[in-house]
């Protein structure tokens, strides 16, 4: 009788260190990627923030504070009326440096009696401008 020796097939050492590795970097590259989705979604939701606290700043009243630093509830602390203390504190914290261009020329053929000037504001590590229409 001849024994009949049956061979197992099974994974080598190598093929299971390499399918590691490969398991290996792929998660790497997915958290490589996660990061960067966060700190983008970082960015975008601070920039947002900064950008909607600057509308604060576009009221017809900013016109009186030209080439100053002042806080947003200076700006907008006579139009409307803040019954709690934390609101002010908040309005108070926002700061911006003020600029305002004098009225923008438009085209010599435009009958209507429009003005245009240009605010600027620098504050937040960020500078934005808006423009004000009114009319003359």
């Amino acid at each position: 009788m001849h024994s009949k020796i049956k061979s197992r097939k099974a994974f080598t050492i190598i093929e299971l260190l390499v399918s590691v590795g490969l398991i290996a970097i792929v998660v790497m590259g997915i958290l490589k990627l996660q990061s960067q989705t966060r700190d983008m979604a970082f960015y975008i939701s601070n920039r947002a923030k900064v950008q909607l606290s600057n509308t604060l700043f576009t009221l017809d009243s900013v016109q009186q504070y030209h080439e100053s630093n002042k806080d947003a509830y200076t700006i907008v602390g006579n139009s409307f009326k803040f019954d709690d203390f934390k609101s002010k504190e908040q309005l108070e914290k926002i700061k911006r440096d003020i600029f305002i261009t004098d009225s923008l020329a438009l085209d010599e053929e435009q009958a209507l009696p429009f003005k245009v000037y240009q605010i600027k504001l620098r504050g937040d590590g960020a500078a934005s401008s808006f423009y004000r229409f009114g009319i003359n």
